[in-house]
């Protein structure tokens, strides 16, 4: 199995905007690695599509809960890890199954 390490960059949007949260992956931010892997795959549309979520848009509940798929509003059985580059996660998200262990956080089956 690969573990990977996961971290999470917040920023505001623009200047002085909402606080945005992107994950990143071994120190690549998750928008880039998509972007990466849509392009290579031939999908159209593909790069630039995506963005980190804005939870002031959202009530996605603690962010520490929802990032381990225990959003209080989850949307069945995946979690959006990111959303739309427009700020809109229900426009274009990310989405990816979430299952936790007592040491171990898998995000998988990603849509």
């Amino acid at each position: 199995m690969i573990s990977n390490q996961i971290r999470f960059d917040c920023h505001h949007r623009g200047d002085g905007g909402p606080l945005v949260v992107v994950p990143h992956i071994d120190g690549a931010p998750l928008t880039e690695l998509i972007d990466g892997f849509e392009i290579s795959a031939g999908m159209e549309p593909a790069g630039d599509a995506y963005g980190g979520l804005i939870p002031q848009f959202f009530r996605f509940g603690p962010m520490q809960d929802h990032f381990l798929g225990r959003s209080t509003s989850a949307m069945g059985p995946k979690t959006p890890v990111l959303g739309c580059e427009c700020g809109e996660w229900g426009c274009w998200p990310l989405m990816a199954r979430i299952t936790t262990t007592a040491d171990l956080v898998t995000w998988d089956a990603f849509e």
